[in-house]
C-alpha cells in the first residue's frame, strides 16, 4: 500500500466509523439524512478524490478512489458517496462544473433506485454514449420508496431532459456504467470481507453441544465456501480496478470486459454469502442489535444496483461473441 493510500484510508476509516454508529443507522431507517457526517466527508475532500487538482480535487488515481469505495462497503456506509465521486468525475471530464452536494447517477445499466432523492443536489445522467450532463434533483420525476437496506430511494419514472448548458460530451476512457460497476463491486467486496469477519467471530464464540460452532466440520465447510466467494469477489474487484486504471492511461486492457465480469461475479455471490452468514448466525443475525443485517441488507441492494448479475452476464456473453474464436483469449487475458 502506498503512503498516499494509507493516509487516505486513515482519514476515510475515521470518518466512516463516525458515520456508521448505531444512532446514525436508526436515523437513516427513519428517513433522516446524516447531514453532519456528509459535511465532514465533503470537507475532508473524499467526494472529490477523483477530480483533478486543477478542478479542486485530490487528483488521486482510480485505485486509491476505489479503496475508499471498498471501505464504504466495509462500513455499510449509508451515504451516496460513490455515486458522487464517479458523477463529479464524469462531469469534470465533460468540461462541466459539478454541482455542490451529493449526487445521484443514471448510467446505461438498467435504471436503479436513486438513493436519498430528497437530499441529493442533482442527478447525473450518463446513460448515452455521446452525452453526459446533470439535472437538478427538483426537476427529476422520482417515486418515493425504500431500499432493502432501509434507506430512502427514488424510483425514476422517466428519463429527465438535460438542459443544454448542463450537458457535454463524455471524456475518453471507460463508460459511466463500467466505472459504477467497478465501484459497486469494490463496495460489495468490502462488505463481504466484513460479513466474513463477523461470521468467524460468531462461530468461534458460540458454543453448542459443549463446543464452539467452529469445531464442527459442517460449519467449517460453510465458512470456507463463504471465504472463497469473498476472496474471488475481492480479486475480481482488484482486476477490474487495474484494468480501468490502464484504460484511463490509454492502455488496451479489456476494461469493459473485466468490469462486466467483476460485477456479474460479485452480484452472483451476494446470495450465497448472505445465505451462509445468516444460517450460521441464526436468529441473532436478523435483529437490529446485531451488525450483520446492516451488511447483508446492503448486499441485496448493491446486487441489483448498476446492473445485476443477469445484465452483466449478458454483456460478457455479447462481448465474447463479438470477439469471435480468435479474439476470445486476448479478451480474457486483457491483451
Amino acid at each position: 500500500m502506498s503512503g498516499l493510500r494509507a493516509l487516505l484510508l486513515d482519514t476515510t476509516n475515521r470518518l466512516f466509523e463516525a458515520a456508521t454508529e448505531d444512532d446514525v443507522f436508526e436515523g437513516v431507517e427513519a428517513g433522516r439524512f446524516p447531514a453532519d457526517h456528509w459535511r465532514a466527508i465533503e470537507e475532508n475532500g473524499l467526494a472529490d478524490v477523483l477530480l483533478p487538482e486543477a478542478a479542486g480535487g485530490a487528483g488521486v488515481d482510480f485505485g486509491d478512489a476505489m479503496a475508499v469505495a471498498r471501505a464504504a462497503g466495509a462500513f455499510a456506509l449509508p451515504l451516496p458517496l460513490v455515486e458522487t465521486i464517479i458523477g463529479r468525475r464524469l462531469l469534470a471530464d465533460a468540461g462541466l462544473e459539478p454541482p455542490a452536494g451529493p449526487l445521484g447517477l443514471l448510467t446505461a445499466a438498467p435504471a436503479t433506485d436513486v438513493a436519498w432523492p430528497d437530499e441529493i443536489a442533482a442527478l447525473v445522467v450518463a446513460d448515452q454514449p455521446d452525452s453526459v450532463g446533470w439535472v437538478a434533483a427538483v426537476d427529476v420525476d422520482l417515486e418515493a420508496g425504500t431500499s432493502s437496506a432501509g434507506e430512502p430511494v427514488g424510483r425514476l419514472c422517466r428519463r429527465p431532459a438535460i438542459p443544454a448548458d448542463q450537458s457535454g460530451r463524455p471524456g475518453s476512457g471507460p463508460s459511466a456504467s463500467e466505472l459504477m460497476a467497478t465501484a459497486r463491486t469494490a463496495m460489495i467486496a468490502g462488505a463481504m470481507e466484513r460479513i466474513l469477519d463477523l461470521t468467524i467471530e460468531h462461530v468461534q464464540g458460540r458454543v453448542q453441544f459443549g463446543r464452539p460452532l467452529a469445531r464442527f466440520q459442517a460449519v467449517q465447510q460453510m465458512v470456507a465456501v463463504m471465504a472463497s466467494h469473498a476472496a474471488v469477489v475481492g480479486v475480481a474487484s482488484d482486476t477490474a480496478i487495474a484494468a480501468i486504471e490502464a484504460a484511463t492511461e490509454g492502455g488496451s486492457s479489456g476494461a469493459g470486459f473485466k468490469a462486466a465480469c467483476a460485477k456479474a461475479r460479485a452480484s452472483e455471490a451476494c446470495y450465497e454469502v448472505t445465505r451462509i452468514a445468516h444460517q450460521l448466525h441464526g436468529a441473532i443475525g436478523y435483529t437490529r442489535e446485531h451488525d450483520l443485517q446492516r451488511f447483508t441488507r446492503r448486499l441485496w441492494t448493491w446486487r441489483d444496483a448498476d446492473g445485476d448479475e443477469g445484465y452483466w452476464q449478458g454483456k460478457v456473453g455479447s462481448m465474447a461473441v463479438e470477439a469471435g474464436g480468435n479474439g476470445l483469449w486476448p479478451l480474457l487475458a486483457g491483451a
